[in-house]
């Protein structure tokens, strides 16, 4: 009766745990921890309206992309040179993916509070030589100022330089003191909280369409 005992016990302790093994949630990947990266650049006609613009595809636009793949834990570009053209606007897109190969942009934008983009260059003189203006929106059409989608005006023709596109996971609370016109800011790095992405690739303003080196 002893052995039956001990027997019955063993087994029920045997389907408890397989039991909490399968209840058990499968930890997910966090969706800011970015395995791919890809930044689209469309040519797009800018109108003006009042005190902003308004902005539409150009049929047959330039289009450039610029993919990122991880390599020893660092987002590398695997064609690192884009040009664009003086005199016109892009849309620039991020697109991502997480470690499990879901798209993951979109998290970004869901937590606006804590996200936002910022722009730097070497030589930093060449931020002198567009203006980018965010273009993220809620389902109320309010603008929510990250960078997943925003409009690249180029103003000047440059030699090639380094480009960088930096997403900031700021602390709580901190983006209520940054303005859309901190996109350039040159002291981004000092506001509070970690970088999701930092993706650096060779950038040229041409003038026209034309690839002049």
């Amino acid at each position: 009766m002893k052995k039956t005992s001990i027997f019955l016990l063993a087994a029920v302790a045997t389907l408890t745990f397989q039991a909490c093994q399968k209840d058990d949630p499968v930890p997910e990947t966090d969706q800011e921890e970015v395995g791919t990266a890809t930044l689209i650049f469309t040519e797009v006609h800018r109108e003006a309206h009042g005190d902003h613009f308004h902005y539409h595809d150009e049929e047959g636009g330039q289009v450039e992309t610029v993919e990122f793949t991880t390599v020893n834990g660092q987002l590398v570009p695997q064609e690192g040179h884009v040009h664009l053209s003086k005199g016109k606007t892009y849309r620039l897109d991020l697109q991502s993916t997480d470690f499990l190969g879901r798209r993951s942009e979109q998290t970004f934008v869901t937590r606006d509070d804590i996200h936002q983009v910022f722009f730097a260059t070497t030589p930093a003189s060449e931020i002198s030589k567009f203006r980018y203006e965010y273009g993220d929106e809620n389902a109320a059409g309010q603008n929510l100022q990250v960078g997943v989608t925003g409009y690249l005006t180029v103003l000047e023709t440059s030699n090639t330089f380094v480009m960088r596109y930096v997403m900031r996971h700021l602390n709580p609370g901190v983006k209520a003191n940054i303005t859309a016109a901190d996109w350039n800011n040159p002291n981004f790095l000092n506001f509070a909280g970690a970088t999701d992405l930092d993706l650096r690739f060779e950038m040229h303003f041409v003038d026209g369409a034309g690839h002049g080196h």
